[in-house]
């Protein structure tokens, strides 16, 4: 899922970055745990903090709805 999100964002011109998150969990995992059987991953605008008070960037927030479109919008 990480590798076609990527190429997606590559093709349609959309700045990303890779950022790993060793603790953080997820909807998508808790549905493993519970024995589903998915590909997932996350992508969200980077933020400087979290479950405080988060910042970010107007432009981050746009390259996401462009990644989500181009990602909803694949044929």
């Amino acid at each position: 899922m990480s590798d076609r999100l990527r190429t997606l964002a590559e093709k349609h011109a959309i700045p990303y970055k890779v950022d790993i998150y060793p603790y953080y969990g997820s909807d998508g995992e808790a549905f493993w745990t519970a024995g589903g059987d998915v590909a997932i991953a996350l992508i969200g605008p980077g933020v400087d903090a979290s479950h405080n008070y988060e910042r970010t960037h107007t432009e981050a927030l746009l390259a996401t709805t462009r990644w989500v479109l181009a990602y909803l919008l694949e044929e």
